[in-house]
């Protein structure tokens, strides 16, 4: 049985670093509070570059991403989960990325609320089409 009292951070940590996926964990105005190596890998852009930045300004660079970015971000405010199959994504090198979206939205114990936008590259199972 999970113990209240429990510190769960290093855990979260843990999670968020060894997932295969590019993750963002942002407030609600899409503001970087953190990202995974993963998400480096993926778009190129180190915690450093990365935090503090909206992230719609870092991997959705056309008008058409930041529309698609702006809808999701709307449907994350009404507390929807957000799941798009496959779009199309920005690199730190201007390179388009195919890429799965999904988001959450979660509200802590403080009644801070956070999103957490789970990115998973696509670009493998194009090429193998």
């Amino acid at each position: 049985m999970p113990d209240p009292g429990h510190d769960y951070s290093k855990i979260f940590e843990t999670l968020l670093q060894d997932s295969q996926d590019a993750i963002a964990l942002c407030d609600t105005d899409q503001v970087i509070l953190k990202i995974n190596a993963a998400f480096t890998e993926l778009f190129g852009h180190t915690p450093e570059e990365a935090i503090g930045k909206r992230l719609d300004h870092l991997v959705a660079t056309t008008p058409e991403m930041m529309a698609s970015s702006d809808s999701q971000v709307d449907r994350i405010k009404t507390w929807e989960k957000v799941y798009t199959d496959a779009v199309l994504r920005t690199h730190k090198n201007g390179s388009l990325l195919p890429v799965s979206i999904e988001g959450n939205v979660f509200r802590l114990a403080d009644g801070d609320v956070l999103v957490l936008w789970n990115y998973r590259d696509l670009s493998s199972e194009e090429e193998k089409q």
